[in-house]
């Protein structure tokens, strides 16, 4: 009775956008939400890249044109795809293991589903936790 990455609401705390887009349009977007990060898509839905403040931080730092620059030339790389079939208590290891800047969930194609945040995070060991304790 192992849960899985696909019992988790992953659709809250993100915004896609294209590999393309600029970064105004980036930011425009990162406005509207609190806390979360905008993953940037390409073809067939594919994660190429995530952009958090941290990235728009060290943009606006070295003075881009933000209506010109577009947000693969930005977007951060280190991201760990999971699948929604995976377990939580494999995900968290790997997590763990790899300490990625942000984790996506995708289907098995490798279609862009879902951002694992941080709030997703602590219900995911909070779950694998539970189980533990109920030794499933």
């Amino acid at each position: 009775m192992s849960k899985t990455v696909a019992d988790l609401k992953l659709d809250d705390e993100h915004m896609t956008i294209g590999i393309d887009d600029t970064m105004a349009e980036a930011a425009r977007r990162l406005l509207t939400i609190s806390g979360g990060i905008l993953v940037v898509l390409g073809e067939e839905s594919k994660t190429k890249g995530v952009i958090g403040n941290r990235q728009f931080l060290k943009a606006f730092a070295e003075n881009i044109d933000a209506n010109s620059v577009k947000c693969s030339e930005w977007m951060e790389m280190d991201f760990l795809e999971v699948k929604l079939s995976e377990t939580l208590k494999s995900v968290l290891d790997n997590i763990t293991k790899r300490a990625p800047q942000a984790v996506i969930a995708t289907e098995e194609d490798g279609e862009f589903v879902g951002y694992f945040s941080p709030s997703d995070y602590q219900q995911a060991t909070s779950l694998v936790d539970s189980l533990k304790g109920l030794k499933l």
